[in-house]
């Protein structure tokens, strides 16, 4: 991401020493090529690693264009992403809302239901394969998320988080476990 940032930003001083810069050598920054494109390529960094990091959430622009980069931990999913991935059975589903959120019902096709609130959540997180896919889900896709970030910092690499979480879910859901 950071190169992409020198880049643009090498590129930015350039055209800027090119097009709009002080001829008459009295601006220090603006009268030198060589400087312009450093401070451009300094300045671009800055500035594209400032904004690919401000964002929180996994469906942002910078997500999205750049999808498969290695700093993202989850990728957020849709209803329809996610019906699509689980008819593949190389994908497991977790739910990690509380028992009591549980009654109102799950998604049917859920395989493992591990509570977020529990002190527990770090073992159970522990037990799970890392080589697998892993389909996480809540009610609004917040705890859904912060579980997938922190599977990502124990290994798992494949994981994916239904966006809107159960609230958004246009399916039927299972009410016996």
């Amino acid at each position: 991401m950071t190169y992409i940032g020198i880049i643009t930003g090498a590129v930015a001083g350039f055209l800027y020493w090119k097009f709009i810069g002080c001829e008459s050598g009295t601006c220090p920054i603006t009268s030198n090529k060589y400087i312009s494109i450093t401070y451009g390529a300094i300045l671009g960094s800055l500035l594209f690693s400032t904004f690919a990091g401000a964002s929180t959430k996994s469906s942002s622009f910078m997500n999205k264009f750049f999808r498969n980069d290695s700093t993202a931990s989850y990728i957020n999913i849709s209803q329809e992403e996610m019906q699509t991935m689980t008819e593949d059975s190389n994908y497991v589903v977790i739910d990690v809302r509380t028992p009591k959120e549980l009654e109102s019902g799950y998604i049917p096709g859920t395989d493992v239901f591990l509570d977020y609130n529990t002190p527990e959540l770090d073992d159970e997180i522990n037990k799970l394969d890392k080589s697998k896919n892993y389909i996480l889900y809540c009610r609004s896709g917040n705890r859904s998320a912060k579980v997938c970030k922190i599977m990502s910092e124990k290994g798992f690499t494949n994981l994916y988080n239904l966006s809107g979480g159960i609230m958004k879910w246009k399916g039927k859901l299972k009410t016996d476990k």
